[in-house]
């Protein structure tokens, strides 16, 4: 059967407005005569899949010469489904692709994960795939881990962003029985980790914050500086995960909302008075346990509690950094200054590694004064001595 749709690679394009991005153009067409341009000639290759269901297909090939013998037989399959005629499954020697791994391992992400982690992973094993020209998982080296690393460099993806994609990957490889050690790849392989410097509120923001939210809202910055609890844990929340006779808070995990990781589930003692706000609440609407605490306009998830707190900002005038996580920094650096152990508020915030809350406790903001006098109030019994 002669060739009769195009095959596509990624390349570098350059928008109308100068901004240049990656994208899908024609490596190959039906009938193409002449030289090939070198940028065509640069795996991995796709074709599009004419009926409308799966937009793009990888093709499992390293040149453009195979690319169009692999073009052929996925336009044979494409012509067979469209006809209404079955098409084998994949061979049991085709198990080992890595397209097929990847696509089995997506399946069971999105299966046991919450969605985002699976746009997560998706993104990182596509930008791999669009890397790495291997055709099976047994064939990935070393090198090709670090061309990958390059490449995102290249696509000027922030320190961070780099290195989560490459752990996506690794986890990845752990799973499908490859993992990173066996290629090879050293701690010294690895992305640089960004380091976000721990970063609070100081107290005037909190009281301008407070002052300028109406009730809900108060309730909701509250919470969040009264628990350290994450965007997602607060999201999620419901009034049977409030022990409302000893004040304790539960974060546990949901049919719908696994938590980050097994520290995660966890128990924070709260103040009296906000849980109190919490269930008179509860009482005034007439909610019942199971309802979630903060919830979206329909009564789900709300997904946006990062916008009401960009828009309290916005009407307190509080400037610089504003998110729901540098509430989490500012509960972690209260529970340090006021005395609480290491050991303790990694319980109540879920942190596995300690080094994470001794990297908050040795960024402590100086500049304010409650930060500053913790360091010297052990000194000031000596002040008058001799005067």
């Amino acid at each position: 059967m002669a060739l009769e749709i195009s095959i596509y690679n990624r390349q570098k394009q350059t928008s109308k407005n100068g901004k240049e991005y990656t994208g899908y153009v024609v490596a190959f067409e039906p009938g193409q005569r002449g030289s090939i341009p070198a940028a065509a000639e640069v795996p991995p290759f796709y074709v599009r899949d004419q009926r409308g269901g799966q937009q793009w297909i990888r093709l499992e090939a390293r040149t453009l010469a195979d690319a169009k013998i692999e073009a052929q037989k996925a336009q044979s399959v494409i012509t067979a489904k469209a006809a209404g005629v079955d098409v084998a499954s994949t061979p049991d020697g085709d198990t080992d692709r890595l397209t097929s791994r990847i696509d089995e391992y997506l399946l069971e992400v999105e299966s046991n994960k919450a969605h985002a982690t699976w746009l997560s992973y998706n993104r990182s094993l596509e930008l791999f795939r669009e890397s790495c020209s291997r055709l099976k998982v047994q064939d990935v080296r070393r090198e090709d881990l670090l061309a990958f690393k390059n490449d995102l460099r290249r696509k000027d993806f922030k320190v961070s962003v780099v290195r989560n994609h490459f752990l996506n990957v690794s986890i990845f490889f752990k799973w499908a029985g490859r993992p990173l050690t066996e290629m090879k790849i050293t701690k010294y392989d690895w992305p640089k980790d960004s380091v976000r410097e721990p970063e609070e509120y100081h107290t005037e923001e909190i009281e301008a914050l407070l002052t300028a939210a109406d009730k809900d809202e108060r309730l909701l910055l509250n919470a969040f500086l009264n628990t350290g609890l994450r965007n997602s844990e607060m999201a999620w929340l419901t009034y049977d995960d409030i022990d409302a006779r000893n004040s304790l808070w539960s974060v546990r995990p949901k049919p719908n909302h696994p938590l980050k990781n097994e520290q995660s589930q966890r128990i924070v003692p709260v103040g009296e008075w906000l849980t109190k706000k919490i269930m008179d609440r509860k009482t005034a609407n007439n909610r019942s346990d199971s309802d979630l605490i903060f919830p979206g306009e329909s009564g789900g998830v709300n997904r946006h509690l990062l916008r009401v707190v960009k828009a309290v900002a916005k009407r307190a005038k509080v400037g610089g950094r504003v998110d729901n996580h540098k509430f989490r920094s500012t509960a972690i650096t209260i529970w340090l200054r006021d005395g609480r152990t290491v050991p303790e508020v990694m319980k109540y915030v879920g942190h596995k590694n300690p080094m994470t809350i001794l990297h908050y406790a040795a960024k402590m903001n100086l500049s304010k004064r409650e930060n500053r006098q913790m360091v010297t109030k052990a000194f000031d019994r000596f002040s008058s001595v001799g005067d």
